[in-house]
């Protein structure tokens, strides 16, 4: 019976046990409840948003004309050999890349041939001149000759004059008379010979002289051959390539090496059609440039190490316009390009070339990022924004060039956080303020 009673006693008493547990929890949750801190309330103020912006003055600028090209020789040779033969000689160092100043000795081919020639045709020379004196001296002998036969005729002829007149008076026999006729015959006889003897020496000393020119031109032709043999640096070069070694045969025409004009380097550029306008003010001096100072340039070479810059300057322009690309090509010519002056240009080097264009005043000069497509900017008066339209004349790189719509100090935003509208107020970023200027050196 009391056994009974404890088992249904027992759920009542766990189910009190569970209820104070719960009370218990409550009351403390209620407790800490009452007692947590309040927040206290702030009153949320409007903050404008912050921008950046760059403080813009008045300047001049040249227009730089940016572009690129290839370095090259404005003067290329193939070093041929003019005569034929075996190259005996080479100038030591005379391998691709090798520098020679002008004048220095390149090759040289057997020239004992072309020696025996000259020789040979100085010894006909020395023979013709012995000949010419021999006979000009004959031709002397025979005028004085001459004389004395005309003398001896002159008296063969008073002779037979004379004894005429006495046979006619019968005081001279006819045999006499016949022995001084043929004296006088003998001695006219003589001086025709030797008038035809010299009549006969001019054209023999015409033929001598014609024959000694002749000998002159061939004598020449040997001693120019001669000179041949050994070719020599036309101009201060650098060979590109050489095709011979010595003990090859060679004839005229053979190509030796391929060599270049270290002192005039150029670069064909292309300029577009919307550049052209700054690089000179009008249409007469980009046609006749030899008319008007050449416009400046700077070359620079990205070298993996230094950045190497060479001066230039324009030095022509190409005859016409690039039907392909509609670009005009110029040729711009690298200043202390030689060896000696410096750093050398090489042919094949990709360059980048900023020609020094036209200066404009009263400009502008805007970071591209600052300048809307339709070509207006914000600008900061004030604290507010407002909104200003500029008349762009150029965009290059990361620079926009204005003219009007700005004024000096004007601030204009470059960089804003989401959308800006006229009016809105704002607040300029102290360490990103800026000051506007070009980029651009002077020539």
């Amino acid at each position: 019976m009391e056994s009974r009673d404890k088992n249904k006693l027992h759920p009542v008493i766990k189910g009190l046990r569970i209820a104070f547990v719960l009370i218990i929890s409550l009351g403390v949750a209620a407790f800490f409840i009452k007692t947590r801190p309040h927040p206290g309330q702030k009153t949320v103020k409007n903050v404008e948003p912050l921008v950046e912006v760059v403080e813009v003055r008045k300047t001049s600028a040249n227009m730089m004309i940016q572009t690129y090209g290839t370095v090259r020789s404005g003067e290329n040779l193939s070093l041929m050999a003019e005569v034929k033969g075996r190259i005996v000689k080479m100038a030591p160092d005379f391998e691709e890349g090798s520098y020679f100043p002008k004048g220095s000795f390149l090759v040289r081919i057997d020239p004992r041939n072309y020696d025996l020639s000259v020789e040979r045709f100085d010894s006909e020379m020395g023979r013709l001149d012995a000949e010419s004196a021999r006979i000009i001296q004959e031709q002397k002998n025979l005028r004085t000759n001459l004389k004395i036969a005309e003398e001896d005729l002159r008296l063969a002829k008073a002779e037979y004059d004379r004894n005429l007149s006495l046979a006619k008076r019968n005081v001279i026999s006819q045999n006499q008379m016949d022995q001084t006729r043929q004296r006088w015959l003998m001695s006219s006889q003589k001086a025709q010979e030797i008038e035809n003897a010299l009549a006969l020496i001019q054209p023999g000393i015409d033929l001598l002289q014609a024959q000694r020119r002749s000998v002159r031109v061939q004598q020449k032709e040997a001693g120019l051959a001669l000179e041949k043999t050994e070719i020599f640096a036309p101009f201060d070069c650098r060979i590109s390539k050489k095709l011979v070694e010595r003990g090859h045969y060679v004839t005229a025409g053979t190509q030796l090496a391929n060599i270049y004009n270290v002192g005039i380097m150029e670069v064909e550029v292309n300029i577009a059609p919307r550049e052209v306008a700054w690089l000179n003010s009008n249409l007469e001096s980009l046609l006749y440039l030899k008319k008007y100072p050449p416009a400046i340039a700077r070359v620079t070479f990205d070298n993996p190490v230094k950045k190497l810059v060479w001066d230039g300057f324009v030095s022509r322009i190409k005859g016409q316009i690039e039907e392909s690309t509609r670009t005009l090509p110029l040729v711009v010519q690298v200043k202390n390009s030689h060896p000696g002056t410096g750093l050398p240009v090489l042919p094949g080097m990709f360059v980048t070339v900023e020609i020094v264009g036209k200066r404009v005043k009263g400009l502008f000069v805007l970071p591209r990022e600052a300048v809307r497509e339709d070509g207006s900017v914000y600008i900061v008066k004030k604290g507010e924004v407002q909104v200003r339209h500029v008349k762009i004349l150029r965009r290059v790189g990361n620079q926009v060039y204005a003219k009007e719509g700005l004024s000096d100090g004007d601030q204009v935003i470059t960089l804003f956080p989401g959308v800006v509208s006229e009016g809105m107020k704002v607040r300029i970023s102290q360490s990103e303020k800026r000051t506007g200027h070009s980029k651009e050196g002077k020539p």
